[in-house]
This record gives C-alpha cells, structure tokens and sequence, in this order.
C-alpha cells in the first residue's frame, strides 16, 4: 500500500514514541508502537529475536542496551498488501559512553487503534574507514 502524508506523519510519531517508551521504561505502554504479534530482532546486540508485546517487553527491559534511544532519518515507503515499510535510524548512548548507530528495517501494519509495528529488524552500522 502507497502512504499517504497522514500515513507517514502517523509512523513517524510511532517510530518516535518508541524511543521515549523504551527509555521511561514504559513497558505498559508498548502496544501504543507494536502489534500483539510483534518480532522484534536485536540479534545484532545478542539477544534473540522475540515475537508478542510482552517478549519484547522482558527483551527491553534486559540488562545491555542503551541508555537513551534516538530515532531519526525516517523513511516511510509503500509496503506489501495492506502494510507499510519503513527504515530509520537510530543512535544510542551506551553504558561506556559511545554511542551506536543502527538501521530500523521495519514493516507496520493498521490497526483498530492506528499504525503499529509488526516487525522490526536492527542492523548495526559499523565505521568503515
């Protein structure tokens, strides 16, 4: 399905709200961003990849991510069947002070209560030099 401009504001303030709810630790407010049948892959960090809100709740909450999460370079595109894609950016503090970069690779999907994510895949963005 093509976006329209509601479609793409609407899935930027949903890729953004993840990144305030997973700082506050704002478990009980999860299914504001994600389906019931999410998968979440943060393999690239470690952990196995999880599917259901309450998964990727026990995932988050886990010792080893970062401290602060910025979305970022969102790009929303038309995605297979009734689904949208999009990719983003996201930056994180760490516990040593670096900070990371990733690539959000993500399909959402509408529901009742609007757009959530029914996947999302992070790659890590390595410095080539």
């Amino acid at each position: 399905m093509k976006p329209t401009t509601d479609d793409i504001v609407e899935i930027n303030q949903i890729l953004s709200l993840w990144a305030h709810l997973v700082d506050d630790h704002a478990w009980d407010r999860f299914g504001e961003v994600f389906t019931e049948d999410a998968h979440f892959d943060s393999s690239i960090f470690g952990f196995a990849p999880v599917t259901g809100i309450e998964a990727i709740c026990h995932m988050a909450s886990q010792e080893g991510h970062a401290s602060a999460h910025h979305t970022t370079n969102v790009y929303v595109k038309e995605g297979p069947n009734d689904g949208i894609a999009a990719l983003s950016k996201g930056l994180g503090l760490l516990s040593n002070g670096a900070v990371a970069s990733v690539t959000y690779t993500d399909r959402l999907r509408r529901t009742p209560g609007g757009w959530r994510l029914a996947s999302s895949t992070l790659a890590l963005q390595a410095p080539s030099y």
